[in-house]
């Protein structure tokens, strides 16, 4: 469990270094180009969720982000969880405290990743965790369904010898 913890922490403490560095050196919609036609870095506020999604449903966009921070949290605790579907849910859950704790603070939340060959996209490190933890709990749940099992559930080998 501490692996877990210690990568939602790492990925909650780079959003914020992120954000925290964006808010200080950039005016509200100025650009910085990182990498001409691939990468730019430009300072968005986001009163919704992805893609700006139900914005204007301030609630929702609370109580969403604690949802999934509690399944998280509930599917470390009742779950056997592989290395793979530890660091995928505590992308998610690190992604998701990092977007809250900025709607808690501010009323939105910063955004500032931007590709010119996504024109509708602008995303923060919080968000990237989010989609990367998702497309591995994808591959999980996919491909590896056995990754879930209870912590109650017995293995095959110690069910086979209990039956002896």
């Amino acid at each position: 469990m501490t692996s877990f913890w210690a990568t939602a922490t790492g990925v909650f403490i780079l959003d914020r270094l992120a954000k925290l560095l964006t808010l200080g050196n950039l005016a509200m919609g100025e650009r910085l180009t990182l990498w001409r036609g691939v990468l730019e870095i430009r300072l968005t506020r986001n009163h919704g969720m992805a893609l700006g999604l139900l914005s204007g449903y301030g609630i929702v966009n609370v109580a969403l982000p604690v949802l999934v921070i509690a399944l998280g949290w509930l599917a470390m605790r009742r779950y056997r969880l592989t290395a793979l579907t530890r660091l995928a849910t505590a992308l998610v859950v690190g992604g998701f405290v990092g977007n809250l704790a900025d709607r808690l603070t501010m009323g939105f939340v910063v955004d500032m990743v931007y590709f010119p060959w996504m024109p509708w996209y602008i995303c923060n490190p919080a968000d990237i965790a989010i989609c990367a933890g998702v497309a591995l709990l994808a591959v999980s749940l996919i491909f590896r369904p056995t990754d879930w099992r209870l912590k109650t559930e017995a293995s095959d080998g110690e069910a086979d010898h209990a039956d002896r």
